[in-house]
């Protein structure tokens, strides 16, 4: 092969790649433009469902008619997509979201709420836990390096910032259950935050004590996420107990 062929063939060569770089981060970029749009759709829709006080966490009005328009919502979003489960906030960051429990662990890390291929996912409950009153509950979500899902959980590592904002609400069956949080840390996949074999009432104890969970504790909330950069192992791990008024 002559030098002037090589050469023409080194630049053909790094135009496909260039092209189809550009071609990945569109459709990235696009995919996430999807996701931005496809959950604020869903905010609004919560919202102007539900009469509710989002700084006292008290439903506005008669209290039967709220929990009642709450329920509506709900139905909104059931009819949308049959594996939600309930709605999780916390103040101080982005995290305002829909959260699924599918069959498996795999199918959300790759699929909108609404059932479209999306690169963001969908915040998801672990496929173990089939009621939302087990002694553990593990929300699983992305960190996007855009921001977005899970990507503010990492606000946490400040110990300011958890003072100031430590309350997760998820909203389950109309009602909202409340959880403070205790801990965060980063971790790995073999962290004992993904503990969920509670065969009896000492297991959770001992669960509880090795996560440093307060001595009152009754149910733990986990969230996890991904970290950026590292081993492919490591885990943002953000942990809470529940509140009871």
């Amino acid at each position: 092969m002559s030098k002037t062929h090589f050469i023409i063939l080194a630049i053909v060569i790094t135009g496909g790649i260039a092209l189809f770089t550009s071609i990945g981060v569109i459709a990235h970029n696009s995919s996430l433009r999807a996701s931005s749009a496809e959950y604020e759709h869903l905010r609004l829709l919560r919202e102007s469902g539900a009469e509710y006080d989002y700084l006292t966490g008290l439903s506005v009005g008669n209290s039967e008619a709220g929990a009642a328009q709450q329920s509506a919502v709900e139905i909104e979003m059931l009819a949308i997509n049959p594996d939600f489960v309930c709605w999780i906030r916390i103040d101080g960051t982005g995290i305002d979201y829909p959260v699924v429990r599918g069959t498996d662990n795999e199918k959300y890390l790759n699929t909108s709420f609404s059932g479209e291929s999306n690169k963001a996912g969908t915040l998801f409950m672990d496929y173990r836990i089939v009621e939302e009153s087990m002694p553990h509950i593990i929300i699983y979500g992305h960190n996007l390096q855009e921001g977005g899902m899970f990507a503010d959980l990492r606000k946490f590592l400040d110990a300011q910032f958890m003072q100031d904002n430590n309350i997760i609400t998820l909203t389950v069956n109309g009602h909202d259950v409340r959880f403070a949080v205790f801990a965060a840390r980063i971790s790995d996949i073999n962290d004992s935050a993904y503990f969920l074999d509670f065969s009896h009432r000492r297991g959770f104890m001992r669960f509880a004590d090795r996560i440093n969970a307060p001595l009152h504790a009754t149910q733990i909330l986990t969230l996890s996420t991904c970290t950026s950069g590292g081993s492919d192992d490591a885990r943002m791990i953000v942990q809470a107990y529940r509140l009871f008024d």
